[in-house]
Parts: C-alpha cells; structure tokens; sequence
C-alpha cells in the first residue's frame, strides 16, 4: 500500500459519486508505464457496486484513509489500479468490510383475487343489478336476451367486459372511469341494439325462437392462405 501520510489531500475529488449512467466502471488506459488501468474514485464506486452493496464516496474515502483500501497510486486526481481493487473486493467480501449484493428474487406476484368467479356471475350480481336500461318491450329498438349465453358474440363481450373490469377496479382513481368509457360504453349499446346486435330477434323476456344464423362463407383456394402453423412445424421462421 502506497504512503499517502505526506501527500496533500484533494478533498474536492473524493466527493464523486457514481451517476445515475454510472453502471460500468469507465477505466482509464495508463499507457505503458506498467499499472495497467486506473480508476477515479467514481469508477471505484461504480466496480464495488457491480459485486457488492453500493457505498458512498466518503465510506471509501475512510476505508483508505484507515487502511482498510487500497491506497491511490496518483493524488492528482486520486486513482486506483483496476486489479488492486478487483483484488480488494473479493477480499473486502470475505471479511464483511462490504455487503453482498442482495440477489434478486424471483418471487412472481401473485395475481389479485378475483371479486366474482365467472362471466354469469358477473352478469347477475353485477351488470344487470347495477345497470338499467329502458328496453322496448316489442325488441324493436334495444333489446336483451336472458338467456345471452346462448349467444356466442354475447358471451365474448360479456367476458371481455367482466375481465377488464376486474383489471381496471384495482386502479382506485381512473380505473372505473377508464372502463365506462373504453368498455363499457362500447360493448353494451353495440349488445342491446336490437337491429344490428347480436340479440335481434330477442325480446327483453325471450330468447329468440330462430336466432341469428352464421354468415355464408364461400371456401377459399387453399394457396391463397396456407397453414402457418405448418411452416413452423418444419422448421420454418413464420
């Protein structure tokens, strides 16, 4: 270890700290005078906390002062050689002059539990309590079904709303705003619309007799939208 006892002491180069980019020491090439890489007090810094507990300026400049560090080869500004202090960190671990880094845990967070068990009984205990609507008793203008769950579209967007709502109720200041505007607001006009939704034909105490049939679909030439999942079950990059 250097004598540093008859050396000025350059107080203001012992008050870096490693910035917020600071997450690599930035090695300074000493050339060809046999010390190999030179580090600031800064690269310091930024090397203990790539393999220990982060500490400040003044905690290395108290472990060199009382020689507990590596003393700097260079006053002007103070600088360390990259493998002494290597060195000194594996050693400074072992003997608890620093921490070891907290490992990272893996732990998932678990999911929030969810307020109600299914679409259905979302839809009674939610949906249709809490939301009226002024239906025409003929189905001609809005509608509903009560037995929705016989229709495909309507189970799709009742499970799409149920989801996005216990998503969104976790969201204590925007979240029910956000979902009465970009869910609901959407998806139920476009369900009661007893022209173009997918209850026309219901009425509000019926399921329709003859519902909706599907669209008529005339098959494709097979060329003209092959398999994707076949290219990639021979090895393909689709």
């Amino acid at each position: 270890m250097t004598d540093s006892s008859h050396r000025p002491e350059p107080v203001d180069a012992w008050d870096e700290s490693p910035g917020p980019e600071a997450a690599a020491p930035a090695a300074v090439d000493g050339g060809e005078d046999g010390r190999g890489f030179l580090l600031s007090v800064t690269d310091v810094l930024a090397q203990i906390a790539e393999e220990a507990e982060p500490i400040r300026a003044g905690r290395w400049r108290s472990l060199v002062m009382h020689g507990k560090a590596p003393a700097p080869l260079d006053w002007e500004p103070p600088q360390w050689d990259y493998d002494a202090v290597e060195a000194w960190i594996a050693q400074a671990l072992e003997d608890g002059t620093l921490s070891p880094a907290p490992k990272a845990t893996s732990e998932a967070v678990p999911e929030p539990e969810l307020v109600y068990g299914s679409t259905a009984e979302w839809v009674a205990k939610f949906l249709v309590p809490v939301y009226r609507r002024q239906l025409t008793a003929t189905g001609d203008r809005t509608t509903w079904c009560p037995e929705w769950w016989k229709h495909a579209e309507a189970i799709i967007r009742l499970e799409a709303l149920w989801r996005a709502w216990e998503h969104l109720r976790l969201d204590g200041r925007t979240g029910m705003s956000v979902w009465l505007k970009d869910h609901l607001d959407h998806h139920l006009p476009v369900l009661t619309d007893a022209t173009s939704g997918p209850f026309n034909g219901c009425k509000p105490d019926r399921h329709a007799e003859s519902p909706l049939g599907p669209f008529q679909l005339v098959a494709p030439p097979p060329a003209l939208f092959p398999d994707v999942r076949e290219s990639k079950d021979e090895g393909g990059t689709q």
